[in-house]
């Protein structure tokens, strides 16, 4: 297994729970009125030194994005076919789940 890939793996989950936080803190200050309302999370391609992109969901997409341990959700052309497989892709956003291999790096 390749060290590069498995840092992006752990560097993925990271990201959701920075995003885990954006969520938590957007409920409190705001509440969620509008559900049609989306919000800026950090994509979640796990490439720390080259992504600062911003991915729109709503909290429904959110929470069933994460729904799933393994799964992340990414800007579309930001997976990694070597540790993820695409499972949804719209205009805005990819959604990945990780290969068996990787799973274990992202508890």
């Amino acid at each position: 297994m390749e060290e590069r890939l498995e840092r992006q793996a752990r560097n993925e989950a990271l990201l959701r729970q920075v995003n885990e936080q954006i969520a938590t803190l957007r409920e409190g200050a705001a509440g969620w009125a509008d559900a049609a309302q989306s919000f800026d999370f950090q994509c979640e391609c796990g490439k720390l030194d080259s992504c600062d992109a911003h991915v729109a969901l709503t909290i429904e997409e959110y929470e069933r994005v994460h729904g799933q341990r393994d799964r992340f959700v990414v800007l579309p052309g930001h997976e990694t076919g070597a540790i993820e497989a695409v499972v949804e892709m719209n205009e805005r956003y990819a959604i990945v789940d990780k290969r068996d291999d990787y799973e274990p790096f992202v508890e």
